[in-house]
């Protein structure tokens, strides 16, 4: 069950490598609960951290 759920993660991370700053601030804004984020939700907010974005 763990290696599903690491499998998922890296997934999740490298779905949201690949978008660009702009389809990250526009799924930011759709994010429904900002204190419990899905698991892609996640991955989004960490890429957006790693690229040191803002939402405006």
């Amino acid at each position: 069950m763990r290696r599903l759920a690491v499998h998922d993660y890296l997934k999740d991370a490298a779905d949201a490598a690949k978008l660009t700053d702009e389809q990250l601030l526009a799924i930011l804004r759709r994010i429904g609960d900002p204190e419990h984020p899905t698991g892609f939700e996640q991955a989004v907010l960490d890429e957006m951290e790693r690229r040191h974005l803002r939402p405006s």
